[in-house]
């Protein structure tokens, strides 16, 4: 667990240099790290590790307000069937409703903040990189991963 917590904490810290140097100022979603980056994060990470001879599964968690009805969503990655990997918690830090969660690296076992989301079976599936996935978005992830590697 501690090698996967020194990549986490690398990973992390390389994609807060991009930010700083302007290196996501052209993309209208990853500019605003942490804040709505969890899912494009998890998926570049996913990469990062898999690079590192470590494989995860992508897990996607809902959260149903139960007095306002809010409805929020959240990702990371896990690693083993126990072992949690998330590196934009603190996109939650100003959020009562998510106990101010304020970590920016989180790697261990299940805490209060990720099990208030919920998350079925269907939700959970293994990474393969972003080789292995399609869609429009991949070419802008391999875009961001390259520019976060360049800080690691």
């Amino acid at each position: 667990m501690e090698n996967i917590e020194k990549l986490a904490t690398q990973f992390r810290k390389a994609i807060d240099m991009a930010l700083e140097a302007g290196e996501f100022d052209n993309d209208s979603i990853y500019r605003r790290f942490p804040h709505g980056c969890c899912g494009d994060t998890s998926d570049m990470l996913a990469q990062y590790l898999l690079d590192n001879g470590i494989k995860t599964d992508y897990v996607c968690g809902m959260y149903w307000g139960k007095t306002d009805g809010n409805v929020q969503t959240h990702a990371w990655l896990m690693v083993d069937k126990s072992i949690i990997v998330d590196i934009t918690g603190d996109q939650f830090s100003d959020r009562f409703t998510f106990l101010n969660y304020g970590k920016p690296v989180y790697v261990g076992q299940e805490d209060g903040f990720h099990r208030l989301f919920n998350v079925k079976d269907r939700d959970i599936h293994e990474h393969r990189g972003l080789s292995a996935m399609s869609g429009f978005c991949v070419p802008r992830l391999w875009d961001l991963y390259r520019k976060i590697l360049k800080y690691i």
